[in-house]
């Protein structure tokens, strides 16, 4: 599977926001399909065709992660209050969607070319971040460290919901459905012996924490609070050597699933319409 960045930087269109031309990505999706992705690490941008980033995989994930990380100072203001899309330059329009996780914000195509995502919308859409409280403040005060903008990285004040530098909704990373998210490839889960040896050290008293189950520590009760995308190098330095390794399930060999019920007459389907039509007739 190829790596991120794998397209040509010619192939990507200029951001929406600042006109520049945007980083194309090739990110793993499920069954090692490649998703084009094209990202504006100036503006803090991503664009999908085609509403792909369902289709992500854990490494696919790991892989844009270890972009944001890369991305620099904050350069960029507010969104404009008018983009179009990089596609067809048609206007994008506001959209507000419900999924599993919950609502989230996205600038859409109207001719279906695709959407554009701060960041933070991106993570937001699957719930892998959680709004800043009160007390990630204080907890991030006892490690000596600032809360900042997930999205842009400005340092930002107790009480604001959102930054005052890029207006994006102030949020930080729901630790154990990041982590659950990422250990999936081939749309499959890692196996339960490969999530067990992933583990987060507690910034209070450094004992190893199982990042899939809890956001606080067993002894201490600290809570785990990661405001921006470079917090998660430990965690994606663990996580995506065995994904790479992690092999697709191979298919069974032909005639397999025939000779497995050979010798079980009742999982026929003439016995199972024999077994409903009984039913029906004289009851179970």
């Amino acid at each position: 599977m190829a790596d991120a960045g794998a397209r040509l930087a010619i192939d990507a269109p200029c951001c929406p926001q600042c006109g520049e031309r945007m980083a194309a990505l090739d990110l793993e999706g499920h069954y090692g399909q490649l998703i084009p992705t094209d990202l504006c690490t100036r503006c803090h941008l991503v664009w999908f065709d085609a509403f792909e980033s369902v289709r992500l995989s854990g490494l696919g994930w790991v892989q844009l992660l270890r972009r944001m990380q890369s991305t620099g100072h904050p350069e960029s203001g507010p969104l404009k209050p008018a983009l179009s899309c990089p596609r067809c330059a048609s206007a994008l329009k506001a959209v507000h969607n419900l999924n599993r996780f919950n609502r989230f914000a996205a600038l859409e195509c109207p001719r279906q070319h695709g959407h554009l995502q701060t960041f933070t919308l991106l993570l937001a859409e699957r719930g892998m971040v959680r709004p800043l409280a009160r007390e990630d403040v204080v907890a991030l005060a006892e490690e000596q460290r600032s809360a900042c903008c997930f999205n842009c990285g400005a340092a930002v004040e107790s009480g604001m919901e959102r930054c005052s530098h890029c207006d994006s909704p102030l949020v930080v990373i729901d630790l154990p459905r990041l982590t659950v998210a990422l250990l999936m490839r081939h749309a499959e889960p890692l196996p339960q012996a490969a999530a067990d040896r992933v583990r987060w050290p507690c910034h209070g008293c450094g004992a190893p924490m199982d990042p899939t189950r809890s956001a606080r520590c067993d002894r201490c009760h600290h809570a785990v609070v990661l405001p921006s995308a470079t917090d998660l190098r430990p965690l994606l330095d663990q996580v995506e050597p065995m994904l790479r390794a992690a092999l697709p399930r191979q298919a069974r060999p032909h005639g397999a699933k025939l000779r497995a019920l050979r010798s079980d007459p009742e999982a026929t389907a003439m016995h199972r319409y024999l077994r409903r039509l009984k039913d029906i007739f004289f009851g179970p």
